[in-house]
């Protein structure tokens, strides 16, 4: 990947980040309806957009920026041991 800090870089990190979005509020979906009207889904996938960015955006900082390795560093100790490990989603197994 470019550098983030240059103009590619940054439209690259956006772009990932709004795919990687859309993977989760398409994953969210079901949830979505079950629990959470429109207006809430609405407020909810911005948070969840800039964060996703946010992670991108330091991970791929973490050269140029004590901020960003104090935030990576900081978010990667704050996961919880009891948390099960990634899977692929459903509708993506067997696809590879």
């Amino acid at each position: 990947m470019k550098d983030p800090f240059d103009a590619e870089g940054m439209e690259g990190l956006r772009c990932y980040a709004k795919y990687i979005a859309m993977v989760v509020r398409n994953a969210m979906e079901d949830f979505h309806c079950k629990h959470l009207s429109d207006e809430q889904m609405a407020e909810l996938n911005p948070i969840i957009r800039n964060a996703i960015y946010t992670a991108l955006y330091a991970y791929h900082s973490e050269k140029h920026s004590k901020a960003a390795v104090r935030f990576v560093n900081f978010h990667m100790i704050s996961i919880p041991k009891y948390w099960e490990e990634p899977e692929l989603l459903p509708e993506f197994q067997g696809e590879q």
